[in-house]
């Protein structure tokens, strides 16, 4: 499982080179609410927030890169200034909803309404947005609604989508399907991770109405979506809908 996941990750770094603009919406809700215009004047600085930066600062070594190293949301706030001085404008920061065991990078969600506590707490998430934009520093979110975490069948470790029919029938994504079998990609598992059904009623709404509260709640400024081709695309704009923010997902070429 950890090699295929490995392996299917690094495809995705290696050959990934394009951004899909999803689209885009502004309301009044949203004061900082910013089209892609204004996101294309902003210079996005992307972090992985448990490899980025520790509470305490230390930069020892981590003895499990598998596992968590023990970055922070407080470990970013402390390290503000010294992106801001790289002259970056916007932070995009890896998921930072609870994720099952090892799922330090944020992919693996296992409840989509608590934080991460790795990361730290919920008002330390608070005050990293207020931080960010006391400093005119826009926050773009990594979220995730294609999968979750690597459950195999064991469904019930899944909090809100603890249910089967949560869940596209099993098969498995080949790497040959990206060129030539859209409906594979869009109802098989990629690396083995529980694919979810967003035909399924409940699934849909749970998804659009979490992303509508995520971005109201702690107002994130913007998203980034994994795992774009593995949707159908009538999904995602429901979801940047939802979002009300601007929003841009990653697609092979």
């Amino acid at each position: 499982m950890g090699n295929t996941l490995s392996n299917m990750l690094h495809h995705y770094r290696k050959y990934l080179i394009a951004t899909l603009l999803l689209y885009v919406v502004l309301t009044p809700n949203f004061a900082r609410a910013a089209n892609k215009d204004q996101w294309k004047s902003r210079t996005i600085y992307q972090l992985l927030t448990d490899r980025f930066a520790r509470t305490d600062g230390t930069t020892n070594g981590c003895n499990d890169i598998h596992t968590y190293c023990g970055g922070t949301f407080r470990g970013i706030i402390n390290n503000l200034d010294y992106i801001t001085g790289m002259g970056f404008d916007a932070i995009w920061i890896s998921p930072i909803v609870d994720n099952t065991p090892g799922g330090y990078h944020g992919y693996w969600a296992k409840n989509l309404y608590q934080l991460n506590p790795q990361f730290g707490t919920e008002q330390d998430f608070i005050d990293l947005i207020r931080e960010c934009h006391a400093r005119d520093v826009w926050v773009m979110v990594d979220v995730v609604g294609n999968h979750v975490g690597p459950v195999g069948f064991d469904f019930g470790q899944i909090d809100t989508f603890n249910k089967p029919e949560h869940y596209h029938d099993y098969c498995q994504i080949n790497m040959e399907d990206f060129a030539n079998n859209q409906w594979r990609v869009e109802h098989c598992r990629l690396a083995d991770l529980p694919d979810l059904n967003q035909d399924n009623p409940f699934v849909r709404q749970t998804l659009l109405n979490w992303i509508s509260n995520l971005i109201k709640k702690y107002q994130i400024d913007g998203i980034r979506i994994d795992t774009i081709p593995e949707v159908a695309k009538d999904f995602w704009t429901e979801f940047s809908q939802a979002a009300g923010v601007f929003t841009i997902g990653t697609i092979f070429h």
